[in-house]
């Protein structure tokens, strides 16, 4: 029994040998290159970037704590940044940090002591809890006036009694209108143009997240509802309510906006399925990603009135998702 328990223990120590060795081979690369190597980022990887966006690299809910380390060479001579939107956060390899629900631009910087950098970005969504005040994207919420009365739409927004913009806060008043309930408030006056994130307070002084707003010198076009309700889209079953009216809505230089939800895809078209801006049909109809809430604006053209016309009005085809409004924004 000695025998056998003495062969393991050696066994274990030579293996443990092994192992140290290996790590050291693996890591000679980094602690051996020099201050005049060009800087890089082994780990973590990051996807490519698509449309002019940041892949998503983490997506995590807000009540749990953002950890994460980078692999960088030359390690002896590398000072690692942590950015969130271009504001740096935290310094070092490791990082451990907390953030409010929202979505974020990470960017991470490794930079030489001879001024040689590289980084990598991506998209940091930090999901807010089912409980949490969690206000919607309408652009209608999200463009502001400084010192005009604004609304904030969204789930358990009776929840909030305060709203702060860039720090500066103000009081809520909470609407009850159904499932298209609000805060409303006014935008402090002394805040100057640009975006912002939003924080929301309840009345126990809990501080949730509420991503980003813009402060602008015009509030956003005025919009005409020309449908509301809940209408699931699939290949079978288009949106077909305003088919023969769409032609006498709308004209050439009207946004159509639809506010939908879901996972699918899906585009405007004419009665016989062809892109209401192109003309063009299935494969080449170009029909549009839906990743959630959102919102899809399509600027109507002659050519769209045109085809509307001759090809039996205008509908909404794909598969899974649903339309929640249609309106009609006139261009001034």
């Amino acid at each position: 029994m000695k025998k056998i328990l003495y062969n393991l223990v050696a066994a274990m120590a030579v293996l443990s040998i092994g192992m140290f060795c290996s790590c050291s081979e693996d890591n000679d690369g980094f602690i051996t290159a020099t201050e005049d190597d060009f800087p890089q980022i082994l780990l973590p990887w990051f996807g490519e970037w698509e449309n002019g966006e940041p892949a998503v690299y983490k997506n995590i809910s807000r009540d749990i704590e953002f950890i994460d380390s980078v692999t960088v060479t030359p390690a002896l001579y590398i000072t690692v940044e942590w950015l969130i939107d271009d504001e740096k956060i935290h310094e070092g390899t490791k990082i451990q940090h907390t953030f409010l629900a929202g979505e974020y631009v990470l960017k991470i910087i490794a930079t030489t002591t001879k001024g040689k950098s590289t980084f990598r970005t991506g998209k940091l969504i930090v999901r807010s809890l089912d409980s949490d005040p969690i206000p919607g994207n309408d652009i209608r919420d999200r463009q502001v006036v400084a010192g005009q009365s604004a609304k904030l739409h969204g789930v358990n927004m009776d929840k909030v009694v305060k709203i702060a913009i860039g720090g500066k806060e103000a009081t809520t008043t909470f609407v009850e209108n159904g499932n298209k309930s609000y805060v409303k408030y006014t935008v402090p006056a002394d805040l100057a143009l640009g975006t912002y994130r939003i924080t929301l307070t309840d009345s126990d002084g809990n501080v949730y997240g509420g991503d980003k707003i813009v402060v602008s010198d015009e509030a956003p076009a005025a919009e005409e509802t020309l449908w509301e309700g809940e209408f699931n889209v699939t290949w079978d079953t288009p949106f077909n309510l305003l088919q023969t009216q769409f032609k006498d809505l709308v004209k050439a230089g009207d946004i159509v906006r639809v506010y939908v939800t879901g996972e699918g895809q899906g585009t405007m078209t004419t009665g016989s399925w062809n892109n209401i801006l192109t003309g063009k049909g299935d494969p080449e109809r170009d029909d549009i990603m839906i990743n959630g809430s959102m919102s899809l604006e399509f600027t109507l053209t002659d050519f769209s009135m045109e085809i509307m016309n001759e090809q039996e009005g205008a509908i909404f085809v794909g598969n899974g998702y649903t339309i929640t409004e249609i309106t009609k924004i006139v261009k001034k």
